[in-house]
């Protein structure tokens, strides 16, 4: 049937023309037999693609699989090196492998959380956290995270944006990552809660959304760092640097940002109620619609600072600079100034006076 299928590709109105030859019509048969032999052979190699590339597929799911289960197994490793090269391994897994991505950052996250130390419940006295007392008999915990912690942390830090590939979150609550290098880190929605990140670089990093409760953020430095909707009440953020931060939305409910710089931050819309500001630079800071009820702003620099729509009621402006800063009648009736408080002549908006 196979071989009688050309004769019947061929055009029979030709086959019937008299005019034409028996060997014209056997070019005509062989033509068709050659094109039906092409599409036959066609299919044979696309067939044969096919099962390669699934073949393919299998072998290299199952050396994914197999690197994956390796790399778990040198992160139990005695040897630092050897915890480094099986974390080093997870990333270019969860790279190579959409599939694997959220086992990869479950483990990742269970690795931090199962080497980092943890916070330590005692307060910590601000004027000694840097310098503890000689003599004291409780082991001192690492200015700087573990090489493993860190690589975990970066890996983590930099992967893909694969949203729908994560399951759960990062949960770094209560962990001690004094020092810790997250760099224009992806750690949206995080969870930082009580975490020590003293000293750490989160420089241009993005925060979004995420939980920094009672967070100790002590000379971090988060310039230009994006920090919509996250939550910092209560968070240690004494001598921080925000510059350019944005904030918009954040919350910093009773807040310590003691001398912290926050120089041109986006803060429209923020909670500062009651935070502890004395001291701090918000020279071309973004306030507007902010509250700021309560807040301690003894002291502080607000230098050319958009307050329209700010709400101010009983912060404390004692000793603050706030030359180039326009205040409402309103605005400047609800707050605390003293005779060091220094004022814009431009301190009462025309429109409401």
């Amino acid at each position: 049937m196979l071989w009688r299928a050309p004769s019947l590709l061929v055009n029979q109105d030709l086959l019937r023309d008299h005019r034409l030859g028996p060997e014209h019509r056997l070019i005509a048969e062989h033509n068709a037999r050659l094109i039906v032999i092409s599409i036959g052979g066609a299919l044979v190699v696309v067939t044969g693609l096919l099962y390669t590339a699934r073949n393919y597929r299998l072998a290299h799911r199952g050396q994914v699989t197999e690197r994956f289960t390796k790399a778990l197994e040198r992160l139990g490793s005695d040897e630092l090196y050897v915890r480094i090269g099986g974390v080093h391994a997870l990333e270019h897994v969860m790279r190579d492998s959409p599939e694997h991505h959220g086992d990869v950052v479950e483990v990742l996250v269970a690795f931090v959380r199962g080497r980092a130390p943890r916070r330590r419940d005692e307060p910590v006295d601000q004027r000694q956290w840097m310098h503890p007392p000689i003599g004291t008999d409780t082991p001192k915990l690492s200015r700087e995270p573990a090489a493993d912690v860190q690589a975990a942390l970066t890996a983590l830090a930099q992967r893909p944006k694969r949203a729908n590939q994560e399951r759960g979150e990062l949960d770094f609550h209560d962990l001690h990552l004094f020092g810790v290098n997250l760099h224009d880190a992806d750690l949206r929605d995080a969870n930082l809660q009580g975490a020590v990140l003293v000293g750490a670089n989160l420089r241009c990093a993005d925060l979004r959304g995420a939980v920094f409760w009672d967070a100790e953020l002590h000379l971090a430095n988060l310039d230009d760092a994006r920090l919509q909707n996250a939550w910092l009440s209560r968070a240690g953020l004494q001598g921080a640097s925000l510059e350019g931060a944005q904030l918009q939305g954040a919350t910093l409910r009773n807040a310590e940002l003691q001398g912290a710089v926050l120089r041109g931050a986006q803060l429209q819309n923020a909670v500062l109620e009651h935070a502890l500001l004395q001291s701090a630079c918000l020279d071309g800071a973004q306030l507007q619609e902010a509250l700021l009820d309560g807040a301690q702003l003894q002291g502080a620099r607000l230098e050319s600072v958009q307050l329209q729509g700010a709400s101010l009621s009983g912060a404390q402006l004692q000793g603050a600079n706030l030359r180039n800063t326009t205040l409402t009648a309103e605005q400047l009736g609800s707050v605390d100034i003293d005779q060091r408080t220094l004022l814009s002549h431009r301190r009462v908006d025309t429109a409401d006076s």
